[in-house]
Order: C-alpha cells, then structure tokens, then sequence
C-alpha cells in the first residue's frame, strides 16, 4: 500500500519523508542492557514484535533531486522494499533522481539501489558514499568479514553497488553539493554519514541510524544495537549528536523514527526526548 510522502521546507529546499515499509525486531537485538530494564523501557517483552519506520528522504532544489538512502529492495521481506512505488505514486519518476546520497552501506539503506534482477532502480543517479565506508563493505575481500553476517552484507553490498561502477562518488567531510553538507559519525558503521540540509538560515540534520530505537536510547543513550561495528564509538556518536541538536535546536530527521521521521530534539531532568514539532 502506497504511503504518501510528508514535506518541509528548508530554505531553498523542500524536503520529502518516504517510508520504505517497517522493519520487524525484538529488544534482543539491543545490546548493553538487561531485559528487565529493556521491557521497562520499551514496554515490551524480549520476544514481543516490535517494527521500526524505515524511512528515505527526497532532497529538492537548486536543480537536483537527491533521495539521502535507497532502502532495502527486494532483500528483507514483503513488509520492506516499499520505497520506489510510494516515490512512483507520489509522481517522482525513479530516472529523474541525481543523485542517491547514502547515510551508510546496511541492507535497509543500501540494497534497493537494484531491482530484484540487479538492474538499477536509479539509472541516472550518481551514488554519494563516505570513502571509509565503501572500503569496509565494498573493496575488503570477503574473507576479512569478522562474521557471516557481515560477509553477507558484503556480498550484497558488492550487488548493489556494481551496476554503479562508473556512478559512485567516494567522499569525505565537507560541502558536497551547495547546502548539503556530509560528516561521519561512525560507529554504528566505520563509515556512518550524517546529512545537513542548509538553506535561508534554516537547517536540518537527517542523522541516520543514529537511533535505532527511540524509547530505550534517548533515555539510555548507552544502549546499543546488534548490529553496531563498533559499539563504544557509536555511543560516543549518538552522545554528540544528541547533545549538539538539543542545545542548538536543530531539527533532526531520522531514518528509524516513527515516520516521517522528523523531530526537534529537546533535554529535560537529565533525559532525552523528541518533539515532532
């Protein structure tokens, strides 16, 4: 089912929120907490069902049309996979985005670059990717995987990645287009990229994973994820972050916060929360 995109404007640019479908978890995969404190958090069991937006974000003006995240394709199930047919149906035709600027190389961001052939749902896109994180997913051998898991996220990551040989830009920190503006926040991947939006004095940061799960990590920013490459620098990233935006009030939006994913981060009696507003 087609879900409309929700707007806003910075400056010159109209940002769009899409969702590509809901991914399916558990507090299981939330590291450095125990159970009892995890159900306390999120009000669910260990084994109680819990979905996460996955969302993508179209970035508009000054003559481009940058979607920051490719979602996951073909590759995670019939409840994901959604964003090319909810980008079709809001009107954007998938040959006219210039550019695909990835926050980082996981499934859920990186594997809907290709269709389930392996063509390219984005022929005309140049792929925007911090140089570290490329390395790690895309040129190591498949034997420097630390486990199956990642060898397999290399594996896709290769497939996703191969149709855009001559279409992939490798970037460090700075400007990369006028008001879009890349930094690493690594941790969560070597290479993990965060998005600024900057226009008419206004701002947004599209932060990623920065946050996995809102109730368990704004309030124990310590908390990690299964999936983290490195747990310690991911805290040290999300503390950032989380304190840099609630004491400049700079509006976040955030690829697994409830969609469209937008927020204002605010601190109160020593805790985090987000006011969509």
């Amino acid at each position: 089912m087609a879900e409309a995109g929700v707007a806003i404007r910075v400056g010159e640019y109209t940002i769009t929120a899409f969702s590509d479908g809901l991914f399916q978890m558990t507090t299981q995969l939330m590291a450095g907490v125990d159970s009892a404190t995890a159900q306390k958090l999120s009000g669910k069991t260990p084994t109680d069902p819990i979905y996460l937006s996955v969302n993508a974000f179209l970035v508009e003006g000054r003559g481009l049309r940058a979607l920051i995240d490719a979602g996951s394709g073909a590759t995670m199930g019939p409840a994901l996979g959604l964003l090319p047919g909810n980008l079709g149906a809001a009107g954007v035709q998938l040959e006219s985005i210039t550019h695909i600027l990835l926050t980082h190389i996981h499934p859920d961001h990186s594997n809907g670059l290709i269709d389930a052939e392996g063509r390219k749902w984005f022929p005309n896109a140049e792929v925007v990717v911090q140089e570290d994180e490329i390395k790690f997913w895309v040129d190591r051998d498949l034997s420097q995987a630390a486990h199956e898991r990642q060898r397999a996220n290399m594996a896709n990551a290769r497939k996703s990645f191969a149709p855009y040989a001559q279409q992939t830009t490798r970037i460090a920190d700075g400007e990369f287009l006028p008001g879009i503006i890349a930094a690493k926040s690594p941790g969560h991947t070597p290479g993990h990229n965060t998005w600024t939006i900057e226009s008419g004095g206004d701002s947004l940061i599209i932060w990623g994973d920065t946050i996995h799960m809102a109730s368990m990590q704004l309030v124990r920013p310590e908390i990690t994820w299964l999936f983290d490459s490195d747990p310690v620098l991911a805290v040290q990233s999300r503390q950032h972050l989380l304190d840099r935006v609630s004491a400049d009030h700079t509006r976040i939006a955030g690829m697994h916060l409830d969609f469209p994913g937008y927020g204002f981060v605010k601190k109160r009696e020593g805790r985090y929360f987000i006011d969509p507003e």
